[in-house]
């Protein structure tokens, strides 16, 4: 039989696993007949790398759906839970107002409740993840429940805590505490605005309902602050004084007193 490339006649030529075609032992190698399937030669190191790389993209892939799925359903805790925050928030106010008053306003109540506590949770994952933490949101069954429960207008005690922020990963003290402590330290800094801003809206004469709105909603951030930094459970409180208890008592002493000034 003749090589495929010079022509030369062999007994026992030798035939490339790659084309299929018959070479004489000058023009065995693939590299030295120009074999089209020579991409497929490739050394063991290669071969294994390549699954490497298969098994790396296919592990991307799972990790990919998984992250979708959690991103999902994330999206869903949060809903419940600002769903179950505005209720209590407009408990605040009475259920039976809400007929009598223009439904423009109510929509002002109902984003005014959803941002402040969205804005506490957000806090808690940004310094979490500038922490170099991952921090995602879970629904709490227990408080959701007793959150809705707080809806009740005339329960006169308040819970507020459908949820929380949860570092997935294990981290020191101080990176706990701080974490927590800019949750209510949010809180305290959107009463403050929203009470001097009440104060000049009245004194200015605006909309009329305004000032009275910024008011509850700067009464809603200082209630949340100081709930959240009762010394309890899963609140922040005991996290933020096992970290700093001189900032937690500079907290609690302006929340005190931004709800005494709201109420």
């Amino acid at each position: 039989m003749k090589c495929s490339v010079c022509g030369k006649d062999e007994l026992l030529p030798f035939k490339c696993k790659y084309c299929g075609e018959f070479f004489c032992a000058e023009h065995r190698l693939p590299e030295k007949h120009n074999c089209l399937g020579i991409f497929a030669a490739s050394s063991p190191y290669e071969k294994e790398m390549r699954e490497v790389r298969m098994k790396v993209k296919a592990e991307e892939e799972i990790m990919k759906a998984i992250s979708r799925k959690t991103i999902f359903r994330e999206a869903v805790h949060i809903a419940v839970s600002v769903i179950l925050v505005s209720l209590v928030g407009l408990s605040l106010i009475g259920y039976e107002s809400l007929l009598f008053i223009n439904p423009s306003i109510t929509i002002l109540y109902i984003t005014g409740f959803s941002l402040s506590y969205l804005m506490h949770e957000s806090a808690h994952r940004i310094v979490a993840r500038r922490n170099n933490v991952r921090a995602y949101f879970k629904l709490d069954p227990i408080g959701s429940l007793l959150t809705l429960v707080s809806a009740i207008p005339m329960l006169p005690i308040k819970f507020i805590a459908p949820g929380a922020v949860v570092l997935a990963t294990p981290s020191t003290i101080k990176t706990l505490g701080s974490t927590a402590f800019w949750g209510p330290a949010t809180n305290i800094a959107l009463s403050v605005i929203l009470y001097i801003s009440s104060l000049i809206s009245r004194s200015l004469f605006f909309y009329p309902p305004l000032s009275g709105i910024l008011l509850i909603l700067a009464k809603f951030n200082a209630f949340i602050a100081f709930f959240n930094l009762l010394p309890f459970g899963p609140l922040d409180g005991l996290k933020i004084i096992k970290w700093s208890i001189a900032r937690w008592a500079i907290a609690v002493a302006l929340s005190v007193t931004l709800m005494f000034l709201t109420w």
